[in-house]
């Protein structure tokens, strides 16, 4: 067995591995556990980066104060950063430490322990299976909403003419905020993961529709607080309030439709990678 290759366990109920680890393996045969370490920890450090050069710009040079805290596009990029820096960790410590549960009491034991993948159970698989699909979904929201609703309306801070010629900040904070972060979320629905469908789909729906209903509550909070709107059709008194509950009606349908089309997408993965998987029982390892 290659250096690189991480023990994982399947989980003996359902026949499958704990959704915790599967993030730790891609479902590519030619992605190894080292590697994937290494990628993680690019894509983990380019977003930390960049987040806070985004946060810079939104508070230097869009002025936009506690605003920022408020937009729907800077916390989806959070969430990634949260996501990505969380699966980087734990993929690091399955492939070095796979067997500290079996370690006698120590505090490096403890530590270990804290920082590698949880044991599995019912409420955390799901929970952590929801969290993982808004990470992979919601990005691409706040990237549609931009693209097709803002910049066409001409409500954006940086209207589209005015991204090119005005500096390379100017050009990554557009790009990074509403196209890279949802070119890392495919990248890691295709090649970094190997998280399956969840069979309780409407579990996530569900999910993701309370995650969605909770940002309208934080951006009516951030209206209270700031006296703005983040996205101007959430504005009752500039929309009118007929208007300002379709778009939070189209707004959260929005968020469960990008999740069907993960779930989609996640289903061709599995298809394109079917015959990579080790099936064989007890102990196994993902493709190296």
């Amino acid at each position: 067995m290659s250096s690189s290759t991480a023990l994982l366990p399947k989980d003996r109920k359902n026949q499958d591995h704990p959704v915790f680890l599967r993030v730790c393996h891609s479902p590519w045969a030619g992605i190894g556990q080292k590697s994937l370490v290494g990628l993680r920890f690019l894509i983990a450090l380019y977003l930390l980066i960049s987040f806070s050069l985004i946060i810079y710009f939104e508070i230097d040079r869009n002025e936009h104060g506690w605003l920022t805290i408020f937009e729907f596009s800077n916390i989806t990029f959070f969430i990634q950063v949260i996501y990505h820096w969380i699966v980087f960790i734990w993929t690091f410590m399955h492939l070095h430490y796979p067997h500290h549960g079996n370690r006698s009491e120590s505090t490096s034991t403890l530590v270990q322990r804290f920082f590698s993948p949880p044991r599995q159970s019912t409420n955390n698989r799901e929970c952590f299976s929801i969290f993982y699909y808004a990470a992979s979904s919601l990005p691409h929201v706040a990237t549609l909403i931009h693209w097709i609703v803002l910049i066409p309306n001409k409500k954006t801070t940086i209207p589209a003419d005015q991204i090119f010629g005005h500096g390379w900040f100017q050009v990554f904070f557009v790009f990074n905020k509403f196209c890279i972060n949802s070119i890392i979320a495919l990248v890691e629905i295709f090649f970094f993961s190997s998280i399956k469908r969840p069979e309780t789909i409407w579990t996530h729906i569900f999910g993701i529709t309370f995650l969605s209903l909770l940002y309208v509550a934080w951006a009516y909070l951030g209206d209270y607080f700031t006296g703005k709107f983040a996205y101007y059709f959430l504005d009752n008194t500039r929309v009118g309030w007929d208007n300002a509950a379709a778009s939070i009606i189209a707004f959260v349908v929005s968020g469960d439709v990008l999740f069907v089309v993960v779930f989609a997408l996640t289903g061709i993965r599995e298809i394109l990678t079917k015959n990579s998987e080790n099936k064989s029982r007890g102990y196994t390892t993902l493709p190296q």
